[in-house]
């Protein structure tokens, strides 16, 4: 009966921690920029539809439409939303800005409202909206950068209350795209700030597309965001390029960066570290992602690895369950709990969390032994990175901190490695040098573009993880030695 208090104990805290105030979705408080394209509507759709995302307020560029013109079609979409309180700004004019599809999208309705009033803020009731902010504001842009520039322009302290920006355009190496030859002095003003902006873009992914297949979801769906999509997709002239697979996922992308920024791969410039841009994404995942908002069930806010009892694939991240079926068919379901829990307890998904999951279990296939019966020496010391094995240590084999089970010595070299015993038997189970050169290769890379304290190094370190819990089989990774009792 010993053996199954520790798996149960985890198992209980894991479901009071995922249920209990500290463990609360991470709020967005946001300020939209959009120059009112069909790509756009769908975007500020899925944001008005998300319960994390604080909308603080509306501002209008010019590009797809006029300002003033797309300020009418955002106020009819917050109708529909039930959001009207959601305060909206028409920004500056541009000359000579008359795209092709201008007349396509004057044509649309957004919402069934048909009577708008004046009320609009201007430029200055948006910086009183950052400055009275209780929290740092990421701006959404999904058109020229127009207005933000004027912002920041006007009001330089502004800049400490802007915790950065997304930005929806087609190319950075070279930098074009509609976006950015609206208004390219608006761009250089925001790429000459300090302000972190994050440019997204589709990458040309012909697969990433909202197409009949989205379209149908939404039909079979009963949420509001579904049947607002409907109501704007099903007028002839949209329904046409819908079957024409017209709409590829642009501005929508902007949107699953901020809510999933681990489906992206980012780099920043080489010559300004603050400027990233998005070089691949797991367009399947992206699509998913999606979908689960359409139908409603996506989970809004911060998690780990699974959203619930870890019964379906459904209930992982998406990042998580594009390799579950591959994992656990090449290293077992053992090793699956093992790096998904440690995942859990350590608080992050973690590099070396993942190894040192991988490192007990196989001392415990060593031995021939199941949970709680090994003793263990490590030598991966009390501070990041290397003590995260511990973690990952104390989740695969059950010896714990609290029954004096696992000891952590100080007074040796640190490194990847452990000694485990079962009665008179010990082994030193330790990651091989290649591996870890690979390991600090990556993340000094990762400290070099981002630094500690930036959300996209962790992201990066995200990926990587789950690149070596998937690649490295743990009877190759380790060096095996008889050790001394």
């Amino acid at each position: 009966m010993k053996k199954l208090i520790p798996l149960c104990f985890f198992l209980i805290q894991y479901l009071y921690l995922s249920a209990s105030p500290l463990h609360t979705h991470h709020k967005h408080s946001i300020i939209i920029d959009t120059d009112c394209a069909i790509d756009d509507m769908r975007a500020i759709s899925l944001l008005l539809s998300l319960p994390n995302i604080t909308i603080k307020a509306i501002m209008v560029s010019d590009g797809s439409l006029s300002p003033k013109e797309g300020a009418i079609k955002v106020k009819s979409l917050l109708h529909e939303f039930h959001c009207d309180t959601i305060p909206v700004m028409p920004g500056k004019e541009l000359k000579d800005i008359n795209p092709a599809w201008r007349e396509f999208n004057r044509q649309l309705n957004w919402g069934k409202m048909k009577q708008h009033s004046d009320n609009y803020l201007i430029l200055n009731d948006i910086a009183n909206v950052i400055n009275t902010s209780s929290e740092q504001v990421s701006f959404l842009c999904l058109g020229p950068l127009t207005n933000v520039a004027q912002l920041i322009k006007n009001n330089s302290k502004i800049i400490d209350n802007i915790e950065d920006i997304i930005w929806y355009n087609e190319s950075v190496n070279p930098l074009k795209g509609f976006n950015y030859e609206c208004d390219k002095g608006a761009a250089e003003i925001i790429f000459n700030s300090s302000i972190k902006i994050n440019i997204i873009s589709n990458l040309g992914n012909n697969k990433a597309v909202f197409d009949t297949i989205f379209f149908n979801n939404c039909v079979n769906s009963e949420t509001l965001l579904a049947k607002n999509l409907v109501e704007v997709h099903k007028q002839p002239q949209v329904y046409e390029k819908l079957k024409e697979n017209h709409f590829k996922l642009w501005d929508e992308l902007a949107v699953l960066f901020l809510t999933n920024p681990e489906l992206f791969s980012i780099e920043p410039m080489q010559n300004n570290k603050n400027i990233r841009f998005n070089v691949g994404y797991s367009t399947e995942a992206v699509k998913e992602a999606l979908k689960d908002m359409i139908s409603g069930i996506y989970k809004a806010g911060e998690f780990i690895a699974f959203y619930g009892f870890p019964v379906k694939s459904e209930l992982y991240t998406y990042d998580i369950r594009r390799i579950m079926d591959t994992a656990i068919a090449q290293y077992g379901l053992d090793e699956w709990k093992a790096c998904v829990m440690t995942d859990e307890f350590h608080g992050h998904l973690g590099i070396f969390s993942i190894v040192g999951a991988k490192m007990g279990l196989l001392a415990r296939e060593y031995f021939k032994v199941g949970n709680d019966v090994l003793n263990v020496v490590s030598y991966a010391g009390s501070e990041e990175p290397f003590s995260c094995l511990n973690d990952g240590i104390q989740v695969s084999t059950g010896a714990t901190l609290g029954q004096g089970s696992i000891k952590v010595l100080k007074d040796s070299i640190v490194s990847p490695s452990a000694i485990f015993t079962y009665k008179n038997q010990s082994v030193r189970i330790t990651l091989k040098n290649e591996y870890l050169v690979r390991i600090k290769a990556d993340i000094e890379k990762g400290k070099t573009q981002f630094g500690l304290d930036d959300e996209l190094y962790w992201s990066l370190i995200r990926q990587n993880a789950i690149r070596y819990w998937l690649e490295w089989d743990r009877n190759i990774i380790f060096d095996i030695i008889i050790a001394r009792n």
